[in-house]
């Protein structure tokens, strides 16, 4: 159960991703996609019965495959490893706070806000990354 929950979350969040890239902006990788990702895996997860750290990981197993298959654009293996350990994270995060505090909500809203950190903290990396191989190319 736990597999076919993560698979199912992947897909639909694949889909709301693209769909808020479309209308949204890249605006939505530190907005709306972490939050739909999280309420997505961690509320199926909760309400089937399904291993919250389990559907994470497998979510993020997922994630990890869609960006080896990206691979020449991403530079390597550093995103799918990144896809694994953060999804884990995530659900680590979510599962601990439901375990410490029995609120569903409070889990899920741990679970978010790792997430988008952890994408603010990306993005900023890659900003960065970018501002500096561009400032190497103007001074040889």
């Amino acid at each position: 159960m736990d597999y076919i929950i993560a698979i199912l979350m992947a897909g639909l969040s694949f889909l709301l991703n693209r769909l808020f890239l479309r209308y949204l902006g890249p605006v939505s990788i530190i907005s709306a996609g972490p939050v739909v990702e999280e309420a997505a895996k961690t509320l199926f997860a909760y309400y089937l019965g399904a291993d919250l750290i389990t559907v994470h990981m497998v979510f993020g197993v997922i994630e990890a495959g869609y960006d080896w298959q990206q691979k020449s654009t991403s530079g390597g293996i550093t995103a799918p490893f990144l896809s694994i350990a953060g999804h884990s994270l995530f659900g680590a995060g979510s599962a601990a706070v439901l375990l410490l505090t029995s609120s569903l909500w409070l889990g899920l809203a741990a679970g978010i806000a790792l997430h988008l950190a952890y994408n603010v903290a990306v993005v900023r990396l890659l900003a960065d990354k970018t501002a500096n191989n561009s400032g190497k190319r103007d001074n040889p």
